[in-house]
């Protein structure tokens, strides 16, 4: 049954799309006609009413309404925030997460305090500026106090204790241009993920909004792939397309 906070379009295997801070299903809107051709497809809304679900307490909410809607084993999906439950919960719960797409997730510290994410997320929400009605409306409902607790989650969870245990096949999808994740995080999810694979797209922070073409065929063509037992992909940790990211020493300082 579809609940009032989700869209459900397609048919076939269930793939689930969770958004991120301050977001709503609306942020995946661009690609939902393309992933309905290959999946029936639920972009679920998180909750966001202040004091419903505590955010460190969202990746047993999102397992709940796994269970609640009938969906044992799906292609999970998710973006920063929802990058961190996804990969949270494919973690905790190996057997229910079949595939898993993580799209400039959060789970990682870039050693950012609060303050100094205030430019970056300045220089993104430019980026967004096409979406922008979009984007404010949404930050609206999540309202100041949602999106400052939600800030100090995201800016300290560290997921990297338990990255070893996600057992799926994982495609990390990351923006050249991401300001508020950097590059060198990206590297640092493909080395902890066993079976991950990194693509780059030419965009910031929300590719789903800034590159929705190049994100639809980047999941499509993930789905569909035979997905063999051990994953690998031939590529060392740290590289792309044989491009070396930055590593330890261009990290930001910590403060």
């Amino acid at each position: 049954m579809k609940r009032p906070d989700e869209m459900v379009v397609g048919s076939g295997a269930p793939l689930v799309l969770v958004h991120g801070l301050a977001g709503s299903w609306r942020w995946w809107s661009p690609l939902l006609e393309r992933l309905g051709r290959v999946r029936r497809v639920h972009a679920i809304d998180l909750p966001r009413r202040r004091g419903t679900v505590p955010a460190a307490e969202l990746t047993a909410w999102l397992d709940r309404t796994l269970q609640d809607q009938e969906l044992d084993r799906v292609d999970l999906a998710g973006h920063s925030l929802g990058g961190l439950v996804a990969a949270e919960l494919a973690a905790l719960r190996p057997e229910r997460v079949r595939s898993l797409a993580l799209v400039a997730p959060a789970g990682i510290p870039c050693g950012r305090s609060v303050l100094r994410r205030s430019l970056p997320l300045t220089e993104t929400l430019f980026d967004l500026r096409r979406s922008l009605p979009l984007v404010v409306s949404d930050a609206l409902r999540a309202g100041p106090l949602g999106l400052a607790h939600g800030i100090a989650y995201v800016s300290s969870r560290d997921l990297r204790s338990q990255l070893h245990d996600v057992q799926a096949p994982t495609l990390l999808l990351w923006g050249e241009r991401d300001r508020l994740v950097p590059l060198w995080v990206a590297e640092e999810w493909q080395r902890l993920v066993p079976h991950a694979r990194l693509e780059l797209l030419s965009c910031g922070h929300v590719p789903m909004l800034e590159q929705p073409a190049a994100v639809a065929d980047h999941l499509v063509a993930f789905l569909g792939e035979e997905l063999s037992d051990d994953g690998g992909n031939g590529r060392r940790a740290g590289e792309v397309h044989g491009v070396r990211l930055a590593g330890d020493d261009d990290q930001p300082a910590v403060g």
